[in-house]
């Protein structure tokens, strides 16, 4: 039993758009973010609030060893962290599911 080319094309349509869901998970990106702040938002494509996480991270971890107050400071930087990443990824999975829904209507 052969596919039409409207098959075809449908399927080629639905493995593209789980290749794109593939690496949006929120687990995985909060995950991420726990290790290192900012790392959860890079994965989910969030290139400038990664960017101020990691100058931020890097500020607290100089000031930990100079001043001692790195500590007081790191520790809102990764809470927030976690945060961000979770609210990337759960942006990152809303839009792609419209994207689906677009795409089967």
């Amino acid at each position: 039993m052969a596919l039409t080319d409207e098959e075809r094309r449908r399927i080629f349509e639905e493995e593209k758009l789980r290749k794109e869901m593939k690496g949006k998970n929120v687990v995985v990106s909060v995950i991420l973010s726990g290790l290192l702040p900012g790392l959860g938002d890079l994965f989910c494509g969030s290139w400038i609030k990664a960017l101020v996480f990691f100058a931020l991270d890097f500020l607290a971890f100089i000031l930990m060893f100079a001043m001692g107050i790195g500590v007081l400071l790191y520790a809102p930087v990764w809470v927030c962290g976690l945060i961000s990443a979770w609210l990337s990824a759960s942006k990152s999975e809303k839009r792609t599911i419209k994207k689906v829904d677009r795409s089967l209507a």
